[in-house]
């Protein structure tokens, strides 16, 4: 399903799932949709994000997570 979304957004088609969250249950075989309010403190998506940039060594910040922590509020 992940898939299915990055190709509607990149060939902009269909309705993408912005603020939505699609739960499967394999046993039942049903799907379900919630809603997912936007937090306005996210560090990656709020209104003064903290996480600007992708980070390119990811074997430095696993031995030196406090260097690549986002800035604290």
């Amino acid at each position: 399903m992940m898939a299915t979304e990055a190709i509607k957004y990149i060939i902009g088609i269909g309705e993408p799932l912005i603020g939505r969250l699609i739960l499967y249950d394999a046993l039942d075989m049903t799907y379900r949709e919630m809603k997912v309010p936007r937090d306005e403190n996210c560090p990656l998506c709020g209104k003064n994000p903290s996480i600007t940039k992708l980070i390119d060594d990811y074997d430095a910040a696993a031995e030196n997570p406090e260097t690549f922590a986002p800035a604290a509020d």
